[in-house]
């Protein structure tokens, strides 16, 4: 980089220091400068222009109508790659303008975000490259409060009521890709059994329901919502594309058996006993023919199941339970066999799925709650559960280790103590001594 170039980094930090705030929450100091045939033709900084990000004010304020197809655009911060419809987002806009090169001062501290305006730039051929390091400490001192926003929060805080306003209504797609960003340095060296183990461990502790039995860390409401968050996870792993079309795809608004809305019960078991599976030509054209009724939510696909499945009046937790642990083996023998057969999962999962919002429904119906009102209660839960962070290491993408010192804590008064926790040579064998055992047992 030579001097020239340098110096434009500089007018760029320059710009990024005249930010201003627009309310009270941490937002970056973002300066642009725009440089075309060696000469600056524009400068911008964030609150220029309230609400607008400065490559906007940049290019469609001030160069709207001027061309600069080849200039070299000088951002402090990485060009975001989301914005809210209808706005585009800055490394997209930048790539539509035919910018040449892109120089950025510091990628985005968002974990959602960072390196992804990057790459998009260089995935549509603009050349990108990083400001000096003296200037780049330079930015990150002057945006330290927004870095800090992204790595530290406060442990186990509150949830703002404006979070969980602003959020509980939020897409499932959308939540399927928080849950697996939080949690993505935790289980990407965790297996789909590993995590399925977590989801049946979870659940286990919510069939407390079932059995009436009261365990002080067991609050059914957060546990719906936890187990909804290790199903995400399970699905992250197994690479599905899009969870809303997975349960779409069997669950249109009708029973994926007597193709009903309700079901019928009588159908469904004569379907059944005929060992018939679902009719998935016919789900694919319901499917197709309803799709502007797909639900989008959390709360939406409750009350969509709500209607499909209506809770009786006499129906308790025992029955619900008993389906779900039916469809958890099923789900279990999908994984076994997924190299094999991995459609076999994107049918199982969608039956745990519905399961878990039949008990939700469920709860809420023993709680008197409203049919207009169902659904919040399980979109306020999860954004108090996952706000877009670990709530246990305050972290936009998780640090906590392997195993919580609570978990340990919850379940050290089952080891025996008399005989320890790993007590080799008394009820637990060694490696070695497992192999000769079963293979002369094999052999005998």
């Amino acid at each position: 980089m030579d001097a020239s170039e340098i110096e434009f980094c500089r007018l760029a930090v320059d710009e990024a220091k005249r930010s201003k705030p627009e309310d009270n929450r941490p937002h970056p100091r973002v300066g642009v400068v725009v440089v075309k045939d060696g000469k600056v033709i524009a400068t911008a900084h964030r609150g220029e222009h309230p609400g607008e990000h400065a490559e906007y004010i940049a290019l469609e304020r001030k160069l709207k109508d001027g061309s600069i197809a080849g200039a070299t655009v000088y951002t402090t911060l990485e060009p975001c790659t989301v914005r809210k419809q209808p706005k585009i987002p800055c490394a997209t806009r930048l790539a539509e303008r035919k910018v040449g090169k892109v120089v950025i001062g510091t990628l985005d501290p968002n974990p959602l975000i960072s390196g992804k305006g990057q790459l998009s730039l260089r995935e549509r051929n603009v050349v990108t490259e990083l400001f000096p390091e003296d200037l780049m400490r330079e930015i990150e001192e002057i945006n330290r409060e927004f870095s800090r926003s992204f790595r530290v929060l406060p442990l186990q805080s509150d949830v703002s009521k404006e979070f969980i306003e602003a959020n509980r209504k939020r897409e499932l797609d959308r939540w399927y890709e928080v849950i697996n960003s939080i949690y993505w340095n935790g289980n990407f060296y965790r297996g789909a059994t590993s995590i399925f183990s977590h989801l049946v461990e979870v659940i286990g502790g919510l069939s407390s329901l079932a059995s009436e039995k009261e365990k002080r860390w067991v609050v059914p409401q957060e546990f719906v919502a936890k187990a909804i968050a290790w199903w995400l996870a399970l699905c992250g792993k197994a690479g599905i594309r899009s969870v809303s079309d997975l349960l779409w795809t069997k669950f249109p608004w009708v029973c994926p058996y007597c193709l009903k809305c309700p079901h019928s019960s009588e159908e469904c078991v004569e379907r059944k006993a005929k060992l018939e599976g679902p009719d998935w030509q016919s789900l694919g054209i319901i499917g197709d023919k309803d799709r502007t009724r797909r639900p989008h939510s959390l709360g939406e696909w409750q009350r969509m199941f709500a209607i499909i499945y209506p809770v009786q009046q006499t129906e308790d937790f025992g029955a619900s339970f008993a389906r779900l642990a039916e469809e958890l083996g099923e789900l279990a023998e999908a994984l076994r066999i997924f190299s094999a057969v991995p459609g076999y999962f994107l049918s199982e999962a969608a039956d745990v799925f519905a399961w878990l919002m039949h008990i939700q429904n469920l709860i809420e119906f023993k709680k008197k709650v409203s049919k207009e009102d169902r659904g919040r209660l399980i979109e306020v839960a999860f954004c108090q559960a996952y706000p877009d962070r670990c709530r246990n290491c305050g972290t936009r993408t998780c640090k906590c280790p392997p195993i919580l010192s609570s978990t340990v804590g919850r379940i050290g008064h089952e080891v025996p103590t008399i005989s320890g926790t790993f007590d080799f040579g008394r009820n637990f064998m060694t490696s070695d001594e497992a192999v000769l055992r079963f293979q002369l047992g094999a052999d005998s």
